[in-house]
């Protein structure tokens, strides 16, 4: 592989320094003014491949991701299990004619218990939202308990005025499921829910659930969140964890709604989690986005039984409808085979006190087992968490190397003025793991960053971080198989520790600083890698003697965290992609040569730039705050391209 051009290596290219440059100029350049930074782009000599799997992301049950997120049930509290009630409903009507009883349905150990009596009594909730022009559809099951009472579903605008009222139908005796459905002719954002009791007797409630009718046979994804990962293209996305995979119960999420298993996310807030959104709903996901699933399977036992219960899931992914798992995916409604190709063995074991040494032992027992499945099969492992220390992921590679194909390391940062330093220490970390697969007798091994980002920042230093992140691990090229960053998603009411590339209440998002600057390199991708620059060098008048008259470097004109670049080209050399990212607060100059036999004299140069103060931010208000801008420049094989402060930068050259 012929090595990248960086600012180090670019003595080997013959650019260098003036030697008529003082060394006090260059110190003077170092702490005031903006420097260049030098690309020199050649087609006939390519660096290596870039993975498209650098642009994956990360679905995780976290901060209402999911539940009050991408899954679109609009009832909360569906089954009144746990503190569902009080949080989600509120009673009216006679003292002790509504109450949480302990008597299960399905699953669940609780219903709701109505009682008829002299004045209405029932429940309701707020924050519906409801859309003018659409079919809403929905049940609740039933069981009367005593006489014949009767029972209305009623929604409200936000000013208390009805929008529809449906009498429900209920008959006999034991539990049975009552639908629902109706025309909305207004839109409300914040309209409530009553389910009130009439008549004589008493009667029991459980799981209610409602959602537009078209979303419900459209995979139960919020469309407006559907579309803004769609725009991101993802190669792949990694599900359900994180921490939350650990203790993941696949088996709950499967099958009809209300016979699925209530489990609190303990991990993420406490909140209720019906696993509404199963491995199912997981698929039809990546149905819809074209794009590859990475399961995170449970390993952190190694007793038979627990090895057994995450091979049943691969077995349910894959099989044939044949197998015993393969019946249980048909009876659900998919007798077809996912042809799930990756898997990872657990996530961040040492967050569950397991050593190196214990998950090396981990590794070899599932990867094993995996591969006695299928041996085509993309294997992950968990490397290190952030840190320089590599005994963990040294000692995962040398004793179960034979057993995984993808290392997936984290790496965070959390200080949010470090958003390029940062990426400097990430990529000195990356560079020595490559240096140990390369040396360690297990060459097949690949790298990935299965979650990284500036996590503290909301601002624009998660976009310039982004841009770092992806421009550096470009350059890594094929070695860097797969990254992902998180979170991917975050109610707006939720948490607010976690940096997201989505933001969304229950009506409507607005993007993150990363999601802009991934959606725009993602749809510049391109495959060959040909060169990368890293900081920027003192300027000098004539700008041609970088590339042309300079004998002897001096490396102390060299000012790191500047900017970064890198250059691409299509497989057919047809386009050159430039993405530079400008850290500074002042204007960089990116200096271009264009050689090569896939090199025309004529071009077209097209530019899409996002730009914005380090802590400017979009918002629900203002979604479109920080958006890419397109202009145009004159194409010439030699370019000056002037890049302004703490912006990020695509620029396409399209060959004639």
């Amino acid at each position: 592989m012929r090595p990248i051009f960086n600012v180090f290596q670019l003595c080997l290219a013959g650019l260098l320094i003036s030697a008529n440059v003082s060394s006090q100029q260059v110190q003077e350049a170092l702490l005031s003014g903006p420097g260049v930074s030098v690309l020199l782009v050649d087609t006939d000599h390519p660096a290596g491949k870039i993975s498209k799997g650098v642009y994956g992301h990360f679905l995780e049950h976290i901060n209402h991701s999911v539940v009050d997120g991408l899954y679109a049930e609009q009832v909360q509290g569906n089954g009144f299990e746990g503190k569902d009630f009080d949080t989600h409903w509120k009673a009216y009507g006679d003292d002790g004619a509504v109450q949480v009883v302990e008597t299960a349905f399905q699953k669940g150990q609780k219903s709701l218990q109505l009682k008829a009596g002299k004045n209405p009594s029932g429940i309701r909730q707020t924050r519906i939202y409801l859309q003018q022009g659409f079919t809403y559809d929905g049940s609740l099951w039933v069981n009367i308990t005593d006489g014949s009472p009767r029972l209305i579903l009623r929604l409200k605008n936000n000013q208390g005025k009805l929008i529809k009222e449906i009498q429900l139908k209920i008959a006999g005796k034991g539990w049975s499921k009552v639908p629902f459905s109706f025309y909305c002719n207004q839109t409300d954002t914040h309209s409530s829910m009553e389910i009130e009791v009439r008549g004589k007797g008493s009667l029991l409630v459980d799981f209610i659930s409602m959602m537009r009718e078209d979303v419900r046979k459209n995979g139960m994804l919020r469309p407006d969140l559907l579309e803004s990962l769609d725009g991101l293209m993802p190669p792949f996305i990694r599900w359900p964890g994180g921490s939350f995979a650990s203790d993941y119960k696949w088996k709950d999420g499967i099958g009809p709604q209300e016979s699925r298993v209530y489990h609190p996310n303990m991990i993420w807030g406490g909140y209720s989690d019906y696993y509404g959104f199963g491995t199912d709903e997981f698929m039809e996901l990546c149905r819809q986005l074209k794009t590859e699933p990475l399961i995170v399977l449970p390993a952190t036992g190694s007793n038979p039984e627990d090895v057994k219960y995450a091979m049943d899931w691969v077995h349910y992914l894959n099989d044939p409808a044949s197998t015993e798992m393969g019946k249980l995916r048909a009876a659900n409604g998919h007798p077809e085979p996912y042809n799930v190709k990756y898997f990872q063995i657990d996530n961040e074991p040492m967050n569950f006190n397991i050593t190196p040494d214990q998950y090396t032992q981990l590794v070899n027992l599932y990867g094993s087992a995996l591969r006695k499945i299928d041996p085509g099969l993309k294997i992950v492992a968990c490397g290190q968490k952030r840190s320089n220390d590599l005994n963990w992921s040294q000692k995962v590679i040398d004793i179960a190397g034979d057993n995984f194909d993808i290392l997936g390391c984290h790496n965070y940062e959390y200080e949010n003025e470090n958003f390029q330093t940062g990426i400097t220490r990430i990529e000195d970390y990356l560079v020595k793991l490559r240096d140990i697969m390369r040396n360690s007798g297990h060459s097949h091994i690949k790298m990935a960053v299965l979650e990284w980002g500036l996590c503290r920042a909301y601002d624009w230093r998660a976009g310039l971080h982004a841009a770092g992140s992806l421009i550096m691990y470009e350059k890594l090229g094929e070695e860097m198989s797969m990254t992902c960053p998180a979170l991917l998603m975050r109610n707006t009411t939720d948490d607010p520790t976690w940096t997201a590339f989505i933001y969304h209440d229950h009506v409507s998002w607005f993007p993150g600083g990363g999601y802009v600057v991934e959606k725009l390199f993602r749809e510049h991708y391109a495959e060959i890698l040909l060169a990368s620059a890293q900081g920027t060098f003192r300027d000098i008048r004539e700008r041609k003697q970088f590339f042309d008259g300079i004998s002897q470097m001096k490396p102390e004109d060299w000012k790191p965290g500047s900017m970064d670049a890198i250059a691409s080209c299509s497989a057919d050399k047809k386009h050159i992609i430039i993405k530079a990212v400008n850290y500074e607060g002042n204007k960089n100059t990116l200096l271009v040569r264009l050689q090569g036999s896939a090199v025309t004299d004529n071009a077209d140069v097209k530019i899409f730039t996002l730009k914005a103060g380090l802590t400017d931010k979009a918002s629900i208000e203002e979604p479109d705050k920080i958006k890419a801008v397109e202009s145009t420049m004159q194409f010439s094989k030699d370019m000056a391209l002037e890049i302004d402060p703490w912006s990020v930068v695509v620029y396409k050259i399209e060959m004639k």
